[in-house]
C-alpha cells in the first residue's frame, strides 16, 4: 500500500512538473532580459548558402540564454532529405539552442560570420514575445512546412517580432526587384546550382517581392531590422555588433559560367549537324545523347509542375524547348505524327529563343543555346526520310 502511494504521489509530482513546462501562458522573463537577432551569414553547404537567422533570448535574473532556431530538419538520410524536399513537403521545426554554442559553432565549425542586433522592445513587447515562442516550442506547435520564398526561419523571425510590436516591419510596396533576383547571387560560385534552381523554378519567382518579403533572406532581415523603427519613433536596432567573421553581402558575377560554355559547344554542334545534313538528312547518335538529357530536363520541369507540392515551381515556360517525350519518337517509325511531332518541337523551341529576353519568365543563360540547339536537331529529324521501323544508329 506504501509501495502504491509512493507509485501515485510521484506520478502527481511528475503531471504538475510536465503541466507547469507546458503552460506558455505563464512564462516569464524579467524586465532585465534582452532580444536580439543573429545573422548567420552563408556557408559552403548548399542549404546555408542563403544564410540563417535565429533569436536570442538573454535574461541576466534568471540565467536564459536561449537561441530560438527557426531552421531544424533532418538530414540524418539525405536521399529521404533530397526526396522530400523536391515534392515539397520538408517539415522544419523550431529548437532551442545554448546561445554561446550556437555562435561558437557558426563561426569555429562552419567558419560563418554572424552579426547580433539587439533590439529596443518595451519589458511588455520582450514578455509577449517571449511568450509567443514559448508556445511555438511546444511539441505540437514546433514543426511546420518549409517554404523557401514564404516560411523559413527568417520570415519566422520578422512573424514573431511584428507579433510583439504589434506592427509590420515593413510595408507592402513593391521594390522592383523579383525573387529570383534576390536569390541568384547566393549561388553565383555555384553555376551548377545556378542553373538547376533556375530551370526547375517557374513565374511565381519573377514577381516582385515587397519590402516586407525581403525578410526571406537573413541578410536582408538584418537590413530590415537595421532600418526599422518602434512606435515611438525610435530605431528598433539598439546595438549592432560583428561577433565573429567579416561578413559580405553576395553579388552577382556576370561571367561565362561552365554549364553555359558546354550549352553553346552543344549548340554549335548541333548547328554544324545542321549544316552538313541540309542535303541528306540523318538521324545522328548525337540526337540520341542531346535529345535524352533535354527528355531528363523535361521530366524533371514537369515533375516540379505537376507533382511537386512547390507552389514557386509552376507554370514553368522551359516546358517549351525541354519537351519530356523528346526519346520516344526517335524509335518509332517514320510516320506522319511523327514529322509533325518534330516540326511541332522545333516550332515551340524556335518561338521560346525568340521570345526568351521578352517573357515574362527569366530564363538562366544556359536555356537559349539549348533551346536552338533542340529547334535545329528537330527540324532536321522532320526531313528525315524513313520508312518502317528503324532504331537509332551512329552515323
Amino acid at each position: 500500500m506504501r509501495l502504491t502511494h509512493r507509485i501515485l504521489a510521484l506520478f502527481t509530482l511528475l503531471s504538475l512538473i510536465s503541466l507547469a513546462l507546458n503552460m506558455p501562458a505563464r512564462a516569464q522573463i524579467s524586465d532585465s532580459a534582452r532580444v536580439s537577432v543573429f545573422t548567420i551569414y552563408p556557408g559552403e553547404a548548399i542549404y546555408s548558402l542563403w544564410g540563417h537567422s535565429a533569436l536570442r533570448i538573454w535574461d541576466p535574473v534568471t540565467g536564459t540564454d536561449i537561441s530560438y532556431n527557426y531552421g531544424t530538419f533532418d538530414f540524418n538520410n539525405p536521399l529521404s532529405f533530397i526526396a522530400r524536399f523536391a515534392y515539397g513537403k520538408l517539415d522544419y521545426r523550431l529548437s532551442l539552442e545554448n546561445s554561446p554554442a550556437r555562435v561558437e559553432y557558426s563561426w569555429f565549425t562552419e567558419r560563418r560570420g554572424v552579426v547580433e542586433q539587439q533590439l529596443n522592445l518595451t519589458p511588455s513587447e520582450r514578455q509577449t514575445l517571449y511568450q509567443y515562442l514559448s508556445t511555438n516550442a511546444l511539441p505540437e506547435n514546433r514543426t511546420y512546412r518549409y517554404d523557401f520564398l514564404y516560411d523559413n526561419c527568417a520570415t519566422r523571425i520578422r512573424d514573431a517580432l511584428e507579433y510583439a510590436l504589434q506592427a509590420p516591419l515593413a510595408d507592402s510596396i513593391s521594390t522592383g526587384v523579383t525573387f529570383r533576383d534576390l536569390i541568384r547571387p547566393y549561388v553565383h560560385a555555384r553555376p551548377d546550382l545556378d542553373m538547376a534552381i533556375n530551370l526547375a523554378m517557374g513565374l511565381p519567382v519573377d514577381r516582385f517581392a515587397s519590402q516586407r518579403d525581403l525578410a526571406l533572406l537573413p541578410i536582408e532581415l538584418q537590413a530590415l531590422l537595421q532600418n526599422a523603427q518602434t512606435g515611438t519613433g525610435a530605431p528598433l536596432v539598439l546595438v549592432s555588433d560583428t561577433l565573429f567573421g567579416s561578413p559580405v553581402t553576395p553579388e552577382i558575377r556576370r561571367s561565362l559560367s561552365l554549364p553555359t560554355g558546354i550549352a553553346w559547344l552543344i549548340f554549335a554542334v548541333a548547328f554544324a549537324y545542321f549544316l552538313r545534313d541540309l542535303r541528306e538528312p540523318r538521324q545522328r547518335i548525337f540526337d540520341l545523347v542531346f535529345l535524352s538529357t533535354v527528355t531528363l530536363i523535361g521530366l524533371l520541369v514537369a515533375f516540379f509542375w505537376l507533382v511537386s507540392l512547390h507552389a514557386i515551381t509552376r507554370p514553368n515556360l522551359h516546358i517549351m524547348w525541354a519537351w519530356p517525350l523528346h526519346i520516344v519518337p526517335l524509335f518509332l517509325s517514320r510516320r506522319s505524327f511523327v514529322t509533325v511531332y518534330w516540326w511541332c518541337a522545333a516550332a515551340s523551341a524556335v518561338v521560346f529563343a525568340l521570345g526568351s529576353a521578352w517573357w515574362p519568365q527569366t530564363s538562366p543563360a544556359i536555356a537559349l543555346p539549348l533551346a536552338l540547339a533542340v529547334a535545329v536537331r528537330c527540324i532536321n529529324l522532320a526531313r528525315v526520310p524513313r520508312t518502317g521501323f528503324e532504331p537509332v544508329l551512329p552515323a
